[in-house]
């Protein structure tokens, strides 16, 4: 299914509207967008996204769904960006103390495994935005990359620690594996299982080299 694409007049600028400075309407009409997103995703995976029936969907203008999010790229990176930021109550760990960096990053990857395996349809579309994302669409690769590195430095160390360089490597190592691993089992090229056991020697090996470098 084709869409038209908003004439020179209307068409949006390539930053669209970035979260952090929109005002409280524009940030609940942006919900009300990657929500519709989501819901659409869960119905047909990455192809059942069609900009028109979101903002149908989402109760706004096609063209004002292009100033947000200019293209379908765009919409599905914000809104893994938002389904990460909101899995963090859901997936961190609750520390007890005693475990070390490494079980407690690998036991928060293995709680988003088990969230984004619920709905393979939702995590089929997210994942193939971020495949398909070039890099005029860096706002939203930012936003992800961000969320990715809360999670995992957050889990590996505590939510007081502040992230410096290496720290930003580290994450930045691990997440790019997992992207890579959950792309492999929405081909069915690899189970959950399999991503799991990639998971625990990627975060393994990693942070024995991030303690070592520290001593």
């Amino acid at each position: 299914m084709s869409e038209a694409v908003p004439s020179a007049a209307a068409s949006p600028s390539p930053k669209g509207v970035p979260a952090a400075t929109a005002t409280p309407s524009q940030q609940a009409r942006r919900e009300r967008m990657l929500t519709a997103a989501l819901a659409l995703a869960s119905r047909g995976g990455y192809d059942e996204v069609q900009m028109r029936e979101v903002a149908e969907q989402a109760g706004v203008a096609l063209g004002t769904l292009y100033r947000y999010f200019p293209s379908k790229v765009h919409l599905l990176a914000s809104a893994l960006a938002r389904h990460l930021s909101g899995l963090r109550e859901a997936v961190l760990p609750a520390p007890t103390g005693f475990e070390d960096p490494a079980t407690r990053v690998l036991a928060m990857m293995n709680r988003m495994v088990d969230e984004l395996s619920r709905d393979r349809l939702v995590a089929e579309a997210l994942i193939q935005a971020m495949t398909l994302a070039s890099a005029t669409i860096g706002t939203e690769i930012d936003d992800v990359d961000e969320a990715m590195i809360g999670l995992i430095g957050v889990a590996a160390f505590g939510p007081d620690h502040v992230i410096d360089e290496r720290d930003k490597l580290i994450t930045n190592i691990i997440g790019k594996v997992f992207l890579s691993d959950l792309r492999y089992w929405l081909g069915d090229r690899m189970t959950l299982d399999g991503v799991r056991a990639s998971l625990a020697d990627t975060v393994t090996v990693v942070l024995a080299g991030q303690q070592a470098l520290s001593r």
